[in-house]
This record gives C-alpha cells, sequence and structure tokens, in this order.
C-alpha cells in the first residue's frame, strides 16, 4: 500500500475528513478479529443460555412446592440488584421480583415489581430479615406503607422469609401470599420449616446445576 499517495491526496482536506478516512482504515483492518471476538462472547452467552433455563424451571418447580406445602396461592422471590448509581457515587439498591408462580385464577404481579427502591420498605426490609414478616392477617403489619401496599394486592395473609449466602449477604427475599382470603393457622408453616424450604429453594436460584 502507497502510503505516500493516501497522505497527499488527504492534503488539503478538513481534518475531520482525515480523521473519517482513518478511523474507516482502522476499522476494516480490525474487522476479522473483533467480528471473531463478537461471535465468541455471543457463543459463550448462548451456552449459558440452557443452564440457566435448566436452574429456573427448578427455581419454579420448588416455589410451586413451597405455595402448596402452604397451601397458598402465590409464591415469589425478591433480589437485590444496584439500579445506578447516586451523584455521590454509592449503589442506588432496588429489589425485583424475579420469580413468581400462582395458583388458579390469581393475577401474577411480577411485571408489577421491577426496579423498587429498598428505601420504599425498610421496614418490611428488616421484619424479613428479623423472620417476623408472617401474619395471618396483613391489618396487623404496624408500618402503614407494607399494610397498604399489600392490601391493595388483595393479600390477606403473607409469610416470607430471607436468603442469606455463605458471607452472611442478603441476597432475596422469598415468600408466600393468599390473596382474597386468610391462611388457615395451620397452612403457613412453623418457623424453622419454611426458613428451610426457602433456603432450598435459594441455593437452587443462586448455585449453577
Amino acid at each position: 500500500m502507497d502510503w505516500s499517495k493516501i497522505i497527499n491526496s488527504l492534503k488539503g482536506s478538513k481534518w475531520y475528513l482525515i480523521l473519517a478516512v482513518f478511523i474507516g482504515f482502522f476499522l476494516y483492518l480490525f474487522k476479522k478479529p473483533v467480528e471473531t471476538i463478537m461471535e465468541l462472547g455471543t457463543e459463550k452467552y448462548l451456552k449459558e443460555v440452557p443452564k440457566r433455563v435448566d436452574r429456573d424451571v427448578v427455581v419454579n418447580e420448588l416455589l410451586e412446592e413451597l405455595m402448596n406445602l402452604c397451601g397458598a396461592d402465590r409464591a415469589y422471590i425478591f433480589r437485590f440488584h444496584n439500579g445506578q448509581n447516586y451523584f455521590d457515587g454509592t449503589h442506588k439498591l432496588r429489589m425485583s421480583c424475579e420469580y413468581e408462580v400462582v395458583g388458579k385464577g390469581i393475577e401474577p404481579q411480577a411485571k408489577f415489581l421491577k426496579d423498587i427502591p429498598t428505601s420504599l420498605y425498610p421496614k418490611f426490609i428488616a421484619e424479613v430479615v428479623d423472620g417476623t414478616m408472617r401474619y395471618e392477617d396483613v391489618r396487623d403489619i404496624k408500618d402503614a406503607t407494607t399494610r397498604v401496599t399489600l392490601k391493595a394486592q388483595g393479600i390477606f395473609s403473607i409469610a416470607v422469609a430471607p436468603y442469606f449466602d455463605k458471607n452472611d449477604n442478603l441476597i432475596a427475599m422469598i415468600g408466600v401470599d393468599y390473596v382474597g382470603r386468610k391462611a388457615n393457622k395451620d397452612s403457613i408453616l412453623e418457623k424453622q420449616m419454611f426458613q428451610r424450604e426457602v433456603n432450598s429453594i435459594g441455593e437452587a436460584m443462586i448455585n449453577k446445576l
């Protein structure tokens, strides 16, 4: 390639035209390597899809078992994530309903429960962490924000437990709802048994199959 001819042809051209030519030439030279890298990245991602789908199937099956075991109408998992940062660089923590199974005739809620700032429900989360978010009647919940939100979804009874990873980080909240009716006193599992079921679901969710 005769670089002198290229340079001479560009003399007198505006700087941005020269820059555009060199960028175009650079992209041409590295077209194949870039395509190869992108294909490898896509191929790696696509290989993960079946594993993720298998894991999601298992988690949904376990949630359905929990729902049936509790005689509930809905079972779900809320996971925490960093939606974005504040201007000072600190994390803006959010939570989303990532998994949900419902009984016959029950309206799913997961699509409405995405990217919720945790700052809106600190007392709800605190009770979940403490293991006290278990109410036969949601009207007994002292926190008005939690109480009103649950009643708006038609929830009469609720039980939610935390799932911590091996480093004691709060990874998820897993729970069941009773919609349009109260739970029988015996239908919400004894606390330790409920937590064991929640831990099994959490492990299936974060561990690779």
